[in-house]
């Protein structure tokens, strides 16, 4: 199993904190299918790529990207892709979810849909998935 990446780094805000339950997810290799949400934490060069263009547009604003939607046939979100990042100024241990959408790009997270905690993210992911992957069949079957 390869192992993920979890920012094990000094780039982290201060006294920031990933959830456990993500920790032990990732440390396990125990993601649950949440298609088209796929987890980032499995690869380094992506995570780093996604963290960097949030600091980039956010700057003093950390936001720690974990999950994506990138859905390239355009059925969710004419494909472009959605992001779920932890809000890196949440020092409690749970932290805020905040989600970008790179096409409503004018829209903030601080302005878009957020989740409690990871744990409230997980739960919207699984009814997002389920609507999706029948939405899918769906089509398929009129095809």
């Amino acid at each position: 199993m390869k192992t993920p990446f979890l920012f094990d780094s000094p780039i982290l805000p201060d006294a920031f904190r990933l959830p456990e339950r993500y920790v032990r997810m990732a440390q396990a290799g125990d993601w649950p299918d949440l298609a088209p949400w796929g987890f980032l934490a499995a690869d380094m060069a992506r995570s780093l790529w996604y963290y960097g263009a949030m600091l980039l547009k956010f700057p003093g604003k950390p936001l720690i990207p974990f999950a994506e939607i990138n859905d390239a046939d355009g059925y969710y979100n004419e494909g472009y892709s959605v992001l779920a990042c932890f809000d890196g100024s949440d020092t409690s241990g749970d932290p805020v979810v905040r989600i970008y959408d790179y096409g409503t790009h004018r829209v903030t997270p601080w302005q878009n849909k957020s989740y409690d905690n990871f744990e409230a993210w997980l739960a919207f992911a699984a009814e997002e998935s389920a609507d999706y992957k029948a939405g899918l069949a769906d089509r398929d079957a009129d095809a």
